[in-house]
């Protein structure tokens, strides 16, 4: 299976011709994507990585069209949010009259790791063929404290504890995409990398309104 980066690309259309399979990863992108199926028993696998922080406010919009029969795609957004950073998800799965016996899924899942980040995720499907299988799935929560307190009883303090496991919600894609022989390790340094830039940023602000103000 054919593994494309597409986090600095400029092109905002990705068409899968017959039999092509594809799996597809981006890093911080915004704006709108379409990936067109348009070819019988085309593939896509797409996966979305987005870390906010600071003030950021990035949406990002997915496509997913099939228009040929026995097609596949599957799309997983994975977001992390600090300080009062926004982020907007919109998927469109549209499958069209031909594209009978099409396989296809969208999954968004948020942290926020602040109380003024703010998320939205919308679904939505536009189905015109008959047999074909379509799931959805969003959600938006803060860390779980249950998971906080159990990673804490094995000696973590809470930063580590929530490092750990934003770095396992972050795994969870990466596995995935392992399991489509996608080789995962330079992807894992690039979401390791800035997750240790938004926190070096947490902690400076939390240490300047700490401080006291000269007089």
């Amino acid at each position: 299976m054919k593994f494309i980066n597409i986090s600095q690309d400029k092109k905002n259309i990705y068409t899968l011709k017959k039999n092509e399979q594809c799996v597809f990863y981006m890093f911080n992108r915004t704006g709108t994507i379409t990936f067109e199926l348009a070819g019988t028993g085309a593939e896509a696998h797409i996966f979305a990585v987005c870390i906010g922080k600071d003030a950021t406010n990035a949406t990002l919009n997915i496509i997913q069209k099939h228009t040929a029969p026995k097609t596949h795609s599957h799309t997983i957004v994975k977001s992390v949010l600090y300080d009062t950073a926004v982020f907007t998800y919109n998927g469109l799965i549209r499958i069209e009259k031909r594209a009978v016996l099409s396989d296809t899924s969208q999954e968004s899942r948020t942290l926020l790791l602040s109380p003024t980040a703010r998320a939205s995720a919308t679904p939505t499907l536009e189905i015109l063929a008959d047999d074909v299988k379509c799931r959805h799935a969003a959600t938006i929560s803060p860390i779980s404290a249950e998971q906080l307190f159990f990673a804490t009883t094995r000696g973590l303090n809470i930063s580590q504890a929530t490092d750990l496991l934003v770095q396992g919600f972050f795994n969870e894609a990466l596995e995935r995409m392992e399991k489509l022989g996608v080789e995962t390790n330079v992807l894992k340094n690039k979401i390791d990398s800035a997750l240790h830039l938004a926190n070096n940023v947490k902690a400076q602000m939390t240490n300047s309104k700490s401080s006291p103000k000269s007089e």
